[in-house]
């Protein structure tokens, strides 16, 4: 097939987003296929890749007020030999996705829309986008969320776009898992709690860090307890004083930025995973840390709940005062924390690489086939 992905996000940007669309896109070109990326993000300094890409203005914010100044790139794209599928990846801000598919949709060219992001506020600024921008809205698509809470919301946003699939993220969960048993055991000398993430407000790591600083309050003076928060952003100093004036230094520590090599090597010698966003569509980090064999807790209302079996697998909680309640009595049972942990190592990831790959195929069959062939120019 020849497939082009559309997103507004591409390396050499960081996140959760930019890195799927490039691992999908390579998993695509080794199996065979002829794949194209469009992109808003035009920047020096990017790395050299197998991928065909093609990047927006060089003024960023030039095509997120007017993706249609990209039109010749996008038209170069479609129009030099015939698409089979264009994959969109729609996050909260998609003008050049948005652009793209229009203008796919008015060439014939089956269109498969996948949701990376909360869906209602993806939803708000689609249609304000497309109603703005770009008149009406006239775009034939089939959609699919990354997570099966993502497509109930978007079910329930579009109550009239018919079936709506499920595409996880991939994450190669082989390469996570460990690959020999753990050198240490809960409490031991202490109780190891990891999260990853980009250190920016919506990830909600103040809020985690609030939660811990009540669960220090919950658990006796001394409980020996060591929290890893991995990751760099611009919210660095913020969270490093905020840990200083809850008086947590002991017990939290930033790590900045590690290496996937790194933070696996962390994982396999954890006790226990922490999602802390309630805005979690998906949650690689998570799914990355379950398949190392560490217990995740989060939320149950997130795309957690997919591949994280609660009271197996780990915790999902129902808030925040849910979770202090949880974490407040694991980090003073080793026991029970030895007991998940042992059962999450014993069973296999629900979601993996295979699994995510399978459903791509099988959603671009699903485009192809009620959308139909590219239409006569």
């Amino acid at each position: 097939m020849r497939i082009v992905h559309v997103a507004d996000s591409f390396p050499p940007d960081v996140g959760g987003i930019e890195r799927q669309v490039e691992a999908l896109a390579l998993a695509e070109q080794a199996d065979g296929h002829d794949v194209s990326i469009i992109t808003a993000v035009n920047k020096d300094g990017a790395a050299p890749t197998s991928l065909d890409v093609h990047r927006g203005l060089r003024t960023r914010w030039l095509t997120i007020a007017f993706p249609s100044l990209n039109h010749a790139m996008v038209a170069e794209v479609f129009d030099r030999e015939d698409v089979d599928v264009v994959h969109a990846h729609f996050t909260v801000a998609s003008p050049i996705a948005i652009y793209a598919v229009r203008a796919a949709s008015r060439r014939g060219i089956p269109v498969a829309v996948t949701v990376h992001s909360v869906w209602w506020k993806v939803a708000s600024v689609h249609r304000f986008v497309s109603g703005v921008f770009f008149g009406p809205s006239r775009m034939r698509v089939v959609y699919s969320g990354v997570s099966t809470m993502i497509a109930r919301h978007i079910r329930r946003v579009y109550p009239r776009c018919g079936e709506v699939s499920v595409v996880p993220n991939l994450v190669d969960t082989q390469w996570w898992s460990p690959a020999a048993p753990s050198l240490h055991r809960a409490g031991d000398p202490d109780f190891r709690v990891v999260l990853v993430g980009r250190l920016k407000k919506r990830k909600h790591i103040d809020e985690f860090i609030e939660i811990m600083s009540r669960v220090q309050a919950e658990v006796p003076a001394g409980t020996p307890v060591s929290v890893s928060i991995v990751g760099a952003g611009p919210r660095h100093d913020d969270r490093a004083k905020q840990i200083d004036e809850l008086g947590l230094r002991d017990w939290v520590h930033l790590l900045g930025h590690r290496t996937p090599e790194e933070i696996r090597d962390l994982l396999h010698e954890s006790d226990l995973f922490v999602a802390p966003s309630r805005q979690e569509a998906f949650g690689i980090a998570a799914l990355e840390a379950r398949s190392a064999g560490v217990p995740v807790v989060g939320y149950n209302f997130t795309g957690l709940a997919d591949f994280v079996e609660s009271g197996v697998e780990g915790l999902l909680v129902d808030d925040a005062d849910d979770m202090v309640e949880s974490l407040a009595k694991l980090l003073v049972d080793a026991e029970r924390v030895e007991q998940l942990k042992a059962s999450t190592r014993a069973r296999p990831p629900r979601v993996t690489f295979d699994d995510a790959m399978q459903a791509t195929y099988a959603f671009y069959d699903r485009a192809r086939r009620e959308l139909g062939g590219r239409a006569k120019r």
